[in-house]
């Protein structure tokens, strides 16, 4: 009886297997009387040409399911294209899955992406969407990156942001995977910024003017960073109590305990050649509008002036790309700033309570560090500045309150209990 698998055909005694490939007849023997175990033996007589069959059928299937994937895929770009170079930065600035980025640091990986823009524009010019960077053009950048002789921190940051810009635009650029992520760091053999002298520090505060004047007295007196020092605010500022009170921007999302530094005398008679009037918004105004446009401009303002002092501000190199040199920079204050705290016997609570702080452990360390200890490790720092006449020592709170207590009459009670209770805030 004939079906797909073949039939049998009886002649005499014995059972032939029958079946049709391409219309041609084949016949076998199965060599049995029998036709129960002549169909077994139909079965495995024919079974490679059915396995045969079902393979170039099933090849023929996959053919189908692959021809009808790619016309999706060109109906689906055609509809939907792949996320070009050019419109990427707006997707990324506008993308919903992107975490929270200060104006500041968008400003700076603005900065980065369209550096890697133009460079890409130079040597891979065919690459047009996002989809099209591979991990061959990643390794071409980080070795042109090694050209330039940026240092291993800089390289690394450039990457970190890199691989969040196309994770955070995976979806929208259709990407397979991130080309970043396989990108190595390169090593960060830095020693930093270098303290500067005593001697160093008067050439490089005496030889600035105006508001780069004020900036480098923060610097060296409150031990801030660039960012700070640029962006100080004269609400900030407490001048008759001589008490400057600031968030660090660095740890202001993670931490933002507030720090607060009595003011150096040479920092107080500096902010004092601001008139009263005048004390309102930034400190150092122009500062702050270049740095919120890019603190790099700051950050070159300060080398150049550094560099017309004498002092070295860029790092040399060995043949495997590891810093010779301490180099010196807006970031060399804050050391000094330390480094003297420590010199004078400061406690490392006092030192840290006056510079920021950066852990935990360190925080705790330092909650307890009453005002006049603050007061006694900041009038240690040396006086720099030169052009500024000599100046008493700051009151310690017990003698302020004793001096309002000394000079309280029945007319001027509530102003001085209100000056007095002020003061006492400001210990708790």
């Amino acid at each position: 009886m004939k079906n797909r698998k073949g039939f049998l055909q009886r002649r005499g005694k014995t059972w032939h297997a029958v079946w049709y490939i391409a219309g041609r007849r084949y016949a076998k023997t199965t060599g049995q009387t029998d036709k129960r175990d002549a169909e077994k033996e139909l079965g495995r007589i024919i079974e490679p040409y059915l396995v045969k069959d079902e393979i170039k059928t099933l090849q023929n299937v996959k053919s189908r399911i692959e021809g009808a994937k790619a016309e999706l895929t060109t109906l689906d770009e055609q509809h939907n294209p792949p996320l070009l170079l050019e419109s990427a930065w707006d997707a990324y600035d506008r993308a919903g899955n992107r975490r929270e980025i200060s104006p500041v640091t968008m400003r700076n990986y603005e900065c980065h992406w369209k550096n890697f823009l133009r460079w890409l524009g130079e040597t891979h010019p065919e690459s047009k969407t996002l989809r099209e960077i591979t991990f061959e053009i990643c390794e071409d950048y980080k070795e042109h990156m090694a050209e330039l002789k940026v240092t291993g921190r800089t390289f690394n940051a450039h990457r970190a942001f890199l691989r969040s810009f196309f994770n955070v635009l995976t979806h929208k650029a259709r990407l397979i995977e991130n080309p970043w992520a396989k990108i190595a760091k390169r090593d960060e053999h830095s020693i930093g910024r270098r303290p500067l002298t005593v001697e160093e520090l008067r050439n490089v505060c005496q030889n600035a003017k105006g508001e780069l004047r004020i900036m480098l007295a923060f610097g060296l007196y409150l031990g801030c960073r660039l960012g700070d020092a640029a962006c100080m605010d004269w609400g900030n500022v407490d001048m008759e109590r001589r008490l400057i009170r600031y968030i660090p921007r660095k740890t202001a999302r993670k931490k933002p305990e507030p720090l607060l530094i009595p003011i150096h005398p040479e920092l107080y008679i500096v902010l004092s050649e601001t008139a009263p009037g005048n004390r309102k918004g930034p400190v150092t105004p122009d500062m702050a509008e270049r740095y919120q446009k890019h603190q790099g401009i700051v950050s070159n303002l300060i080398q150049e002036h550094f560099e017309a002092c004498g002092l070295t501000t860029t790092s040399e190199r060995n043949g495997v790309g590891i810093r010779r040199s301490v180099v010196a920079g807006f970031h060399s204050l804050r050391h000094s700033a330390v480094s003297f705290l420590r010199q004078a016997g400061a406690a490392q609570s006092v030192s840290q309570a006056i510079v920021g702080h950066n852990s935990p452990d360190v925080h705790a360390l330092y909650t307890h560090t009453d005002e006049d200890a603050l007061r006694r490790a900041v009038a240690t720092l040396p006086a720099v500045i030169g052009d500024t006449p000599a100046l008493l020592p700051s009151k310690t709170r017990d003698e302020e309150l004793r001096e309002i207590i000394d000079g309280m009459t029945p007319k001027t009670l509530k102003k001085d209990k209100t000056r007095a209770l002020s003061i006492l805030d400001g210990k708790s």
